[in-house]
């Protein structure tokens, strides 16, 4: 699994010069987590995290390079969630190691799997409001949460917690930032680029169209080398 390789290493560039807290990795955090969605009433909610309007974002990255994700990591820019006073801008990404998947097929099976797996973690006064169209990520916080210390260190490590309960799933680094930085449409713009990496995987798969010199996803597949290394391979 090498297709979103470029894209982790250029949000890892992207926030290589901002300053960030790296918080423990916890194998046996608690906090409950609930079975279904909870509803928050606006007189529960402490504040609210992620601008519906300001540039925010959301996206998962897999990979086989070990070199590249190796260990476990939580890196929080900006306020923990006990700093926090008002309503915040908030982004989201994920990178994750995987057990290369050598059938095409049974690896993009896998990004769509885990892609969604973060719906499942349901913790309990952290209400999370995606809308996968607009790859962001909205979420309420309650007071009650709040008052019992929830943190990103917490958050952080039932999500690792909970993908690493799934087979193949070695590794995980959560990024949480929290604020208005001039690097946000930088990785707003690495989000679309996966979305357009998925989608062009999956247009391989399909062979929907053979002849390179008229697909229009060429110009991804020319970017990223594993996706014409998978385009050869399942031609030939």
């Amino acid at each position: 699994m090498k297709v979103y390789d470029k894209v982790i290493k250029d949000t890892i560039d992207i926030l290589k010069d901002y300053e960030y807290t790296e918080l423990k990795i916890n194998k046996n955090v608690k906090w409950n987590c609930l079975k279904n969605n909870e509803f928050l009433l606006e007189r529960e909610v402490a504040f609210e995290l992620g601008h519906r309007i300001n540039p925010c974002t959301v996206y998962n990255c897999l990979t086989s390079n070990d070199k590249l994700i190796n260990q476990d990591r939580i890196l929080l820019y900006g306020k923990d969630l006990d700093e926090i006073k008002e309503n915040s801008n908030f982004s989201r990404i994920t990178f994750m190691n995987v057990d290369n998947v050598q059938d095409p097929n049974k690896a993009y099976i896998e990004i769509k799997r885990l892609e969604y797996e973060r719906f499942k973690l349901i913790p309990e006064g952290y209400m999370i409001l995606s809308s996968s169209l607009k790859n962001r990520e909205n979420v309420r916080v309650s007071k009650k949460a709040i008052k019992a210390r929830i943190n990103f260190e917490i958050i952080g490590n039932l999500f690792i917690n909970h993908y690493k309960k799934i087979g193949g799933v070695n590794n995980v680094w959560m990024i949480f930032i929290v604020g208005d930085y001039p690097y946000i449409e930088n990785l707003v713009n690495k989000s679309y680029e996966v979305d357009a990496i998925t989608n062009a995987f999956d247009h391989i798969l399909k062979n929907v169209i053979v002849d390179c010199k008229v697909c229009p996803l060429n110009i991804i597949c020319e970017d990223v080398e594993a996706l014409r290394e998978l385009h050869f391979g399942i031609k030939k």
